[in-house]
């Protein structure tokens, strides 16, 4: 199945919200070739069908996304996860030390 194939499945199970077809897709085709056919879409396609899929396969997704797409999605994560924020080289974490 081509890229452009599959990337249209994709946006059709994603407009549906039908997360056992999209999870079927990225375990028949693998997070490879899942990732490159929804590095087709805009950010916020992408982040629409990450977000509709357990946090095991969202992470094993993205890590196989382009980095100009995963940097494009980075608006888009507002109030992600508290861990994030609290790097050791967090704008949080410095000013805690400089207090």
């Amino acid at each position: 199945m081509s890229y452009k194939i599959l990337y249209i499945t994709l946006r059709r199970l994603i407009g549906e919200r039908d997360v056992a077809a999209l999870r079927s897709h990225l375990l028949q085709h693998g997070a490879v070739v899942f990732a490159r056919s929804l590095s087709l879409g805009s950010p916020r396609v992408v982040a629409d069908a990450l977000s509709l899929l357990p946090i095991s396969e969202r992470i094993n997704v993205l890590r196989h996304l382009p980095y100009p797409l995963r940097d494009a999605m980075k608006p888009l994560c507002i109030g992600g996860s508290q861990r994030l924020h609290m790097q050791p080289w967090s704008p949080a974490v410095l000013a805690m030390r400089h207090a």
